[in-house]
């Protein structure tokens, strides 16, 4: 378990983008953001380093900084109402083949899931459910990454349902950055995911 989570320490100092959050925190050394370079025509130009330079893996005591964040780390993407989806979007999703509805029903086939093996393991009332399956609620970000994480979905079919759904990853976003690792290295053992969880205090998931 330790190594996995020093992994996913790594991963996150790679990732995690919320530089507001990270400048402020003792110990973080503001990098400098101006260079200068010369270029064939001998004059010198000046530009800015792209935002990334901010990351915390840049640091040099980025293992007492991150030891700080995590102490004040709390979720706060609360998202357990669903929104409904209004008569013209349902009309348009019925008649397009890349409508959410009809990509989401043909991934479930795809894992031969049922409502049984999604219900047993997400923490979602069973007429929302319903709803959802048939395009009059939207999916919240939260339940697709719980779905993802509990019914071993890949990365790419993550990837394509945030596209059919108008969500992206947000790596100023804690949970992203977690669940986003567990995916892309397969972690799909529960108690490996709840370390991780934990760890990050990730929560407001809908995993029973």
């Amino acid at each position: 378990m330790y190594d996995f989570i020093t992994d996913l320490d790594e991963y996150f100092c790679e990732k995690y983008a919320s530089y507001d959050k990270l400048t402020v925190i003792p110990g973080y050394k503001m990098p400098v953001m101006q260079a200068t370079e010369t270029r064939e025509d001998g004059r010198k130009y000046s530009y800015t380093l792209p935002a990334d330079t901010m990351r915390l893996a840049n640091q040099e005591k980025k293992a007492e900084i991150l030891a700080q964040l995590k102490e004040k780390m709390a979720d706060n993407t609360f998202s357990f109402s669903f929104r409904v989806n209004g008569f013209f979007t349902r009309l348009k999703a019925s008649v397009s083949k890349y409508g959410f509805y009809k990509q989401f029903n043909k991934m479930l086939a795809k894992y031969n899931l049922s409502d049984t093996d999604v219900l047993d393991v997400i923490d979602v009332d069973e007429e929302i459910w319903r709803n959802i399956k048939k395009g009059k609620f939207a999916p919240t970000k939260n339940l697709l990454l719980s779905i993802a994480l509990t019914l071993q979905f890949s990365m790419d079919d993550v990837n394509a349902l945030f596209l059919f759904a108008g969500y992206e990853w947000d790596y100023t976003y804690v949970k992203d950055v977690i669940v986003s690792y567990l995916l892309i290295n397969k972690v799909y053992n529960r108690p490996m995911i709840d370390a991780a969880l934990a760890e990050y205090k990730v929560g407001n998931l809908f995993i029973r």
